[in-house]
């Protein structure tokens, strides 16, 4: 089986600062290949040359030869190689051979490849990163190339900071791991000591490793193959179904919450959030002071997004141990926090349309991390062997699970009272409840009922013991 675990680097100073060095050059990297074939497709290739050392070189992006109209590349115009110009270095190689043993141009990401190797030759910078690393670097913009055409994604950006890059697989290998430290050695970097709090006795094989800058702190995320395997799912007896929400985390149908802590939207933190990130865009365009106040502000977003992954590990653990199964709505999130859309008033100008509270709750749900809980939730219940289905969240909070009457007002807030049959309790239990009995099963059981959701328990009289005076006494000697 294979598994994603990432550890904390504890890199030493020469250590971080090739890191960093890497990171700069692999950006100016990216941004350069991306730069040469957007103005290639842009230009038709007409008077671009690139000095490589041996020699100028057209500018990759043209699609085909306009005398013959013969498609020489096998992707779609953006990415393909093809010059129309047709001149080429012969000491390159450009040309290779395809299946039918014809000569053809090389895709875009392999020619420049090849141009990223002889860089290395003579450029100090490119000679001193791992070849691997800089070929993952291509492979990246290549995939983010494909995303574009395939799957209708945005069209790559030019980056301004690269904060992680990539090892093949099987480069990284893990030297020793005692107790609750390890080493792991890098190609290019060295022995790098890390935290550990995994069993790496029963790694097979490391395959894909990533190596991450968050703030100032370095992570090393690896694929490895472990002897283990997850566990067959369990018929489940019984479903725990659970609302999402921003006012509480989670509301679970057997009448409990998970309280939201609110990490960045709370109003000392929001304050100081905004507080920071206005000082560090004042600063001085390319100043050291600049630079200091970002790093600032990054280190203090990277303990945020700690502290709400924690606490949401704690909040999916707590789910999945209630019951056999779990049962929650299938949200299209990132529908939910798209900006609201201009509406025209006709006459040039725009209408309301509620854009600052729309703006306030996208912050609110993306503080939450609902996808994030979602993914631990499966990754834990695929431990256990208990199985996570998500129901239609239509009207959950809408429909009254007595007479199923739906409509709109029957929530207010966080009440729910059924206009047509009186029905009234919690609005986020009650969505809860609703998932679970579309889920198909039952409650869990012998678990401890709520007097009522939200309810008050008050005692009906209140008595002092015999051997305590009670001092609520009037001139009379009698109690008030």
């Amino acid at each position: 089986m294979q598994v994603r675990w990432n550890f904390k680097l504890i890199p030493n100073q020469e250590q971080t600062a090739k890191i960093d060095r890497w990171l700069v050059t692999l950006r100016k990297h990216r941004n350069y290949a991306l730069r040469e074939r957007k103005q290639g497709w842009d230009n038709n290739n007409k008077g671009v040359a690139v000095e490589i050392g041996i020699g100028s070189v057209y500018a990759w992006g043209s699609y085909c030869d306009l005398e013959t109209q013969v498609e020489f590349g096998v992707c779609y115009p953006l990415t393909c190689p093809v010059q129309r110009h047709g001149v080429i270095p012969s000491e390159l190689g450009m040309m290779v051979k395809n299946s039918k043993g014809e000569t053809v141009w090389d895709s875009a990401g392999g020619i420049q490849s090849k141009v990223t190797t002889l860089l290395r030759s003579y450029r100090e910078d490119f000679k001193q990163i791992d070849s691997d690393v800089l070929q993952r670097n291509l492979a990246n913009l290549d995939t983010a190339y494909s995303n574009y055409w395939k799957h209708g994604r945005g069209f790559p950006r030019f980056l301004k900071v690269l904060n992680s890059f990539e090892y093949k697989p099987k480069r990284v290998k893990l030297v020793s791991f005692t107790g609750n430290y390890g080493v792991a050695y890098l190609p290019g970097i060295g022995k790098v000591k890390f935290h550990n709090s995994r069993d790496l006795s029963i790694v097979a094989e490391t395959r894909t490793c990533t190596i991450k800058r968050r703030g100032k702190f370095y992570y090393i995320s690896i694929l490895v193959d472990i002897s283990e395997s997850l566990p067959e799912e369990k018929i489940p007896s019984s479903v725990m179904g659970i609302d999402v929400g921003i006012n509480r985390l989670v509301a679970l149908s057997d009448g409990s919450f998970i309280e939201n802590k609110e990490i960045t939207t709370n109003l000392s933190t929001a304050r100081r959030l905004a507080m920071r990130q206005r000082a560090a865009s004042r600063k001085k365009k390319d100043s050291k002071n600049k630079s200091k106040a970002y790093s600032r502000l990054a280190n203090q977003q990277h303990k945020l997004s700690l502290k709400r992954d924690g606490y949401n590990w704690q909040a999916a653990t707590k789910i999945v141990k209630t019951a056999d199964s779990v049962a929650r709505e299938g949200l299209n999130i990132p529908n939910m926090v798209k900006r609201a859309k201009p509406k025209h008033d006709g006459k040039g100008g725009y209408k309301r349309n509620g854009v600052a509270a729309k703006s306030g709750l996208n912050k609110r749900i993306l503080d939450c991390g609902w996808g994030e809980l979602f993914q631990k939730i499966a990754w834990l219940a695929a431990k256990a062997g208990k199985p996570v289905f998500a129901v239609n969240p239509r009207h959950t909070s809408q429909e009254c699970p007595k007479c199923n009457h739906t409509e709109k007002g029957n929530r207010d807030g966080e009440k729910f009272v059924c206009r047509a049959c009186g029905y009234a309790e919690h609005a986020d239990t009650g969505a809860s409840r609703k998932i679970t009995k579309r889920g198909g099963l039952s409650f869990p059981p012998n678990q401890r009922r709520l007097p009522a959701d939200c309810g008050k328990v008050t005692p009906r009289k209140i008595s002092t013991p015999l051997w305590v005076e009670s001092r609520n006494l009037n001139l009379s000697g009698r109690e008030f």
